[in-house]
């Protein structure tokens, strides 16, 4: 911007020849940028599909859920880990402050990963092949995709989403062959054997070890490890590492009362977690979490036996 006022008259005077040619020069430019951007789109095939379907959290989460109980071999640092048939539909869930599940895709194979966020607007960022998309909630992103080399991919969150961006990390192994899973030891994974009884069946007794496994895979798919860890370490709310019967300081109604750790106090801070707050983690709120009392029952004995 000019300090002076330019002379009066200046718009009227003609244009220097060699201002002609660098206007001449910007206007070649940009028509030759406007005819690449469309030959990249189109040859260069370096745009993402524009597939995307209005959806609703609650239903987006059932489906992955579901998704993930089929297709899940293992667990890794607490966060599910699928191995989905190629030409099928792959779900990925992003929320405050993790990617769910960890993705383990065969290399050269299309899948139609299904993308969409649990409460605020997240970025995925597939590195280091610097793949970038933004994650609505109440939005089915939906992604081709087709790997083309082996290796371990990060995903991280591009678009600050609160107090844990900065963790909120993921993982997507491409593998040529079977035997690489031993390289990230996800064919070692013990499933529980017990199932849930459906369609009139008369439900199977579990036995106290499996309600431990399937606890933990509740833990996994409803993706507690994001706040809360099993090491004894503190992340974003208590760690669960000896809490079974320990007596907690919690705020009710403004005032700081002791409340022992059993079955009810579990329950009532999964179904109503604002009613009883832990002392410390008062500006952290927990989101309640839909779950079945089968499900509860199993996150009781899971809690139980981290000791």
């Amino acid at each position: 911007m000019s300090l002076l006022s330019p002379t009066q008259g200046w718009y009227y005077k003609k244009v220097s020849k060699d201002e002609k040619m660098w206007m001449l020069i910007a206007l070649v430019l940009c028509i030759m940028l406007f005819i690449w951007m469309v030959m990249w789109h189109v040859y260069g095939k370096q745009n993402p599909s524009s597939i995307t379907y209005k959806t609703s959290t609650t239903e987006f989460t059932q489906l992955a859920e579901a998704y993930v109980k089929k297709n899940m071999i293992g667990v890794d640092n607490g966060i599910p880990v699928v191995r989905p048939e190629p030409n099928s539909d792959v779900f990925v869930m992003g929320e405050m402050w993790r990617w769910s599940p960890v993705l383990v895709l065969e290399v050269n194979q299309y899948y139609k990963m299904h993308i969409s966020s649990k409460d605020v607007m997240h970025g995925f960022s597939i590195q280091p092949v610097n793949m970038n998309f933004q994650v609505y909630p109440a939005y089915d992103y939906v992604l081709e995709f087709k790997p083309t080399e082996a290796g371990e991919y990060k995903v991280i969150c591009n678009e600050f989403c609160g107090i844990g961006h900065h963790g909120m990390i993921g993982k997507i192994v491409v593998i040529e062959k079977n035997e690489d899973l031993k390289k990230y030891g996800y064919e070692n994974f013990k499933k529980a054997t017990a199932s849930t009884a459906t369609n009139g069946e008369a439900k199977q007794d579990v036995s106290e070890a499996d309600k431990v496994l399937l606890g933990e895979q509740v833990f996994t798919l409803k993706g507690c490890g994001a706040c809360h860890k099993v090491d004894g370490t503190v992340l974003i709310g208590p760690s669960w590492k000896g809490l079974y019967g320990k007596e907690e300081k919690v705020k009710e109604n403004g005032k700081v009362i002791s409340v022992k750790v059993d079955d009810d106090y579990i329950k009532e801070s999964i179904l109503n977690p604002s009613k009883k707050i832990t002392v410390g983690f008062e500006t952290t709120a927990m989101p309640a979490m839909p779950m079945t009392d089968e499900e509860i029952e199993n996150i009781f004995a899971y809690i139980k036996s981290l000791k």
